[in-house]
């Protein structure tokens, strides 16, 4: 399979979910969580994600809970917390990460980072993985909502009619709701299955799909 990410101009670029392997992080701290907070074992949660990757996480919550006897409410609040400490924890860059960026940016691709956390806290996360300067703008959820309003203020920083900023541009997601927001708007969408199944991403329109991004990254080079 090739990839046609050099062929555009601006790259929208999913922090958490991409360039951070936010799958790791899950993995780690789904056990521990679980077991501290409401005394599962964590190898019992550990082998519930495994074999349930593709529910949301919510759902993989009040599935997991109700088997112990909570309320359905319980695994909002469980899966608010959770995400919580996965963003508290020390970021995992992805294998392959630091490469791509740096040849997209050598190939003088302005990039986006568009975060699901507050930009400062994205910002110093990036600055924690010696990843700074290398996006045009770090987006958080403080400046705009996740999928559409990201997109559309990274559209505003340049100027540019949607339709234009579009054809120019790809995005690099690693959720469905991602996917299909970029697609929605007329993105051309990779998607990176850190979290989500590569069949997931698929099903929601991405036109390229690697299980890993250092995939991706070996992609370009042999390209």
């Amino acid at each position: 399979m090739g990839t046609r990410i050099l062929d555009f101009r601006f790259g929208l670029v999913d922090l958490e979910g991409v360039i951070f392997n936010q799958g790791i992080l899950y993995r780690r701290e789904f056990g521990r969580f679980l077991q501290h907070r409401y005394h599962i074992s964590a190898k019992e949660a550990l082998l519930f994600y495994q074999a349930h990757e593709a529910l949301p996480l919510e759902i993989k919550f009040v599935r997991l809970l109700a088997q112990h006897g909570c309320p359905p409410e319980e695994a909002t609040k469980a899966a608010t917390a959770f995400q919580a400490t996965v963003a508290a924890s020390r970021p995992v860059v992805s294998e392959g990460a630091r490469e791509l960026l740096e040849t997209l940016l050598s190939r003088e691709a302005q990039l986006f980072a568009l975060s699901e956390t507050e930009s400062q806290v994205a910002e110093g996360k990036l600055e924690e993985a010696e990843l700074t300067n290398l996006f045009r703008q770090v987006i958080g959820t403080e400046r705009a909502p996740r999928g559409r309003g990201q997109i559309s203020l990274c559209r505003e920083s340049v100027g540019l009619p949607l339709e234009v900023f579009a054809a120019q541009s790809f995005v690099l997601a690693g959720s469905p709701e991602d996917v299909t927001a970029a697609r929605e708007l007329g993105f051309y969408c990779i998607g990176i299955a850190h979290v989500f199944p590569e069949t997931a991403l698929k099903a929601h329109g991405a036109q390229e799909v690697y299980r890993h991004v250092a995939h991706l990254s070996l992609q370009i080079r042999q390209g």
